[in-house]
């Protein structure tokens, strides 16, 4: 019969043979072997538990961006499909060709209205970026630097109470 070794880390004693009544082959060759090893375990399973977490939060902010990337989309097409129909117009239906006050019941300025909802929606999108990319474990050095600002100002602009 082999002899085994003591599984605690970093130990690797030769473990005495089982006696003459059998039973079970010790695993360790001390108590402390045993608490050391156990530790170790538990460390392990920590660290599995928190990669899964990760993982978890960064699938779910994926699914943020994702979401808010549709909606900078949905924004942009809509703007232009508005220019799109005004230059399909006449020039005699052309908003620069009014030449008077909007017609009741319409608001001024379009387009600047349209674009500042594109805009909303883009840092909409930045925001869950940001967070996605916290998720994935970056560094606000790396995202500051994406952004093009600072480390401080990047956690500063957009950190939550999770990351």
């Amino acid at each position: 019969m082999a002899r085994h070794r003591c599984h605690g880390p970093g130990c690797g004693l030769l473990l005495p043979d089982a006696g003459p009544a059998g039973g079970r082959p010790r695993l360790f060759c001390s108590e402390r072997c045993r608490s050391r090893h156990r530790r170790l375990m538990q460390r392990i399973d920590r660290g599995r538990e928190r990669r899964e977490d990760r993982l978890q939060a960064t699938a779910e902010e994926r699914h943020r961006l994702r979401a808010a990337a549709f909606t900078v989309a949905r924004e942009a097409r809509r703007l232009a499909a508005a220019l799109d129909a005004e230059a399909a117009e006449p020039d005699w239906r052309q908003p620069a060709g009014w030449g008077r006050p909007h017609p009741a019941g319409r608001l001024g300025a379009p387009y600047t209205r349209s674009a500042l909802q594109l805009l909303e929606a883009a840092h909409v999108a930045v925001a869950a970026a940001v967070a996605a990319d916290r998720a994935a474990g970056n560094g606000w050095a790396e995202i500051g630097a994406a952004l093009g600002v600072s480390e401080d100002t990047a956690a500063r602009r957009y950190r939550t109470p999770e990351y």
